[in-house]
């Protein structure tokens, strides 16, 4: 019989599926070309860390990759995404609301449901990104960080429509 030998230099890779992390938002496509309403999707998320386990055989423990994917994700959820780099949409803050205008659209809304990203547009490609970024920022305070080698994120925006991001981690 051919064994894996024990602390050998093989990956392995653990998930947290699409039906565990999710979160609700509202958004508009803004192009020169694209000029959508505002509307919403049920976004689901996926994380798949691949890496080497430590001496007890463990990546990252499953419910410490659950919690603090669905911290970040409740950063998001219900709020009107926004943002921050469009030339083509206005942002006003006026009292306790943001005004926002663009084409033909204008929107009025408590400053309390808006959340304003650092992107061109509030796309699955981007949301990827930034929640990337953010689940990297907080691995990289972790014991385990040195033993991961891939990250990948992926978002879905309906059952048909995903995006994904990988990370290889720089150590």
């Amino acid at each position: 019989m051919n064994f894996v030998e024990k602390n050998s230099h093989n990956s392995i890779s653990i998930a947290i599926d699409k039906i565990a992390a999710h979160f609700s938002a509202s958004h508009a496509l803004i192009s020169d070309d694209i000029e959508e309403g505002l509307h919403g999707h049920n976004y689901q998320v996926g994380i798949e860390i691949e890496g080497k386990p430590d001496s007890d055989d463990i990546i990252i423990d499953f419910l410490y990759l659950d919690k603090m994917l669905n911290n970040l994700l409740s950063e998001w959820d219900h709020y009107v995404l926004l943002p921050s780099n469009n030339p083509n949409m206005e942002i006003n803050i006026r009292e306790n609301n943001l005004d926002i205008e663009y084409g033909i659209r204008f929107y009025s809304i408590p400053n309390e449901e808006v959340k304003v990203l650092d992107c061109t547009n509030v796309t699955t490609e981007a949301l990827t990104r930034l929640l990337g970024e953010k689940v990297q920022n907080q691995l990289k305070k972790k014991e385990f960080w040195q033993r991961i080698e891939r990250i990948n994120i992926t978002i879905w925006e309906t059952s048909c429509y995903r995006a994904t991001c990988s990370i290889q981690p720089v150590h």
